[in-house]
């Protein structure tokens, strides 16, 4: 069942048939975690041909208004209102992922640790994006958030000075990785040289306030912040460059550190959740495709929230694990698996209750069980 929020703003773009037709994708999506069409089709409870069904679901995803702008911006709109304070800016990931013919470059939100999806472009050609194109897909991010702080984060990919330009016209905050071969002027009477052959201690973070980024004029001055991790027993890791227009060099560094909660996401996207890989769907029904994972998995990450709150999480999942600092599982997992588990339960609940029978020592553990279940089930 969709949240109250999430019906009102998807029964103002669809008609009834539209909104129950969708209702029932995505609930598909999350029993099946199978992004193709035949398997949707297969599975469609329709009383009507396979084929029927199958042409069904192609002109629903046809739907001109199935597209991030009227469908899924003002669910986001909702979500933040309910989920963020206001005390501290959002932050806003972008990045690309790209397998087989597919080229995705996405903008998403952290929350928790983990990105929510906002807005993507499918690029037409494969490798690295653009600066239009990077535009393009951020312009209506920065139209839908423009009541609220937020500073864009992005990797290597990222760094070219005329999107760093195009943000300071804009009054974004931002923090891109530089690669290490870009050249600055630390000072203006010093010479140009590359990033790499700038003095750097391991566990010493460096900063350089209004430095130039580029020897092409007219793109003014920025700060640059330089950070390499102490190695420790024989790993090295790559120094960071950031640029960025923020100030503070922790608070750019903590910044950054955000930037990767968008690879889970594109791993749920995929291989851990999804299975995006093996869709092969058009441009257009692609989007659609991608605008109901959107709201699967927002649902998924809501839910798993609302169960780890009532502490039964270690009924879906493993939680903890000997010298693991960090928890296995995300909420969008925990969420996900906690419906798959309890399904079975109500399928073959004459089953269940005959095994359950059998262990009449086991009884104060199943009880206890049957609870959590109760509890899981509320929150879904």
């Amino acid at each position: 069942m969709l949240p109250s929020f999430y019906q009102t703003c998807l029964q103002s773009q669809l008609t009834e048939a539209q909104f129950v037709t969708l209702e029932i994708l995505v609930e598909l999506l999350q029993k099946e975690r199978r992004i193709t069409i035949e398997r949707i089709a297969t599975l469609f409870p329709q009383p009507i041909l396979f084929e029927s069904r199958r042409r069904n679901i192609q002109r629903f995803l046809s739907l001109p208004q199935l597209t991030p702008q009227a469908i899924w911006f003002p669910i986001v709109k909702q979500w933040i209102k309910r989920h963020y304070s206001g005390r501290t800016p959002l932050h806003l990931v972008v990045d690309r992922t790209q397998w087989q013919n597919h080229n995705l470059i996405m903008v998403s939100l952290v929350y928790q640790k983990r990105a929510i999806p906002l807005h993507w472009m499918w690029l037409n050609k494969q490798g690295q994006s653009s600066l239009a194109e990077q535009r393009k897909v951020l312009c209506p991010v920065f139209h839908l958030l423009k009541k609220y702080r937020f500073i864009l984060l992005g990797d290597r990919e990222f760094h070219s000075i005329e999107l760093a330009a195009w943000c300071v016209e804009k009054q974004v905050k931002f923090v891109f990785r530089l690669p290490k071969s870009t050249t600055i002027k630390p000072n203006d009477s010093d010479a140009f040289t590359r990033l790499d052959d700038l003095p750097q201690t391991p566990g010493i973070t460096e900063q350089y306030l209004h430095i130039q980024v580029t020897q092409n004029r007219g793109f003014g001055k920025h700060n640059l912040v330089l950070r390499q991790k102490r190695a420790y027993r024989q790993s090295n890791s790559d120094a960071w460059y950031l640029l960025t227009n923020l100030v503070g060099a922790e608070q750019t560094l903590k910044a950054y550190s955000n930037r990767f909660s968008i690879e889970p996401l594109f791993k749920d996207y995929k291989s851990g959740g999804y299975h995006l890989e093996d869709c092969h769907a058009d441009s257009r029904r692609f989007n659609a495709l991608l605008v109901l994972i959107a709201i699967a998995y927002s649902l998924s990450t809501l839910q798993g929230r609302r169960i780890r709150q009532k502490q039964v999480q270690c009924y879906v999942g493993r939680v903890k694990e000997p010298k693991r600092t960090r928890n296995r599982h995300s909420n969008f997992w925990i969420g996900l698996y906690g419906r798959l588990w309890i399904e079975p339960l109500q399928l073959w609940s004459t089953l269940a209750t005959k095994l359950m029978a059998l262990k009449p020592q086991k009884r104060p553990f199943f009880q206890r069980g049957l609870n959590a279940i109760s509890l899981i089930q509320s929150a879904l």
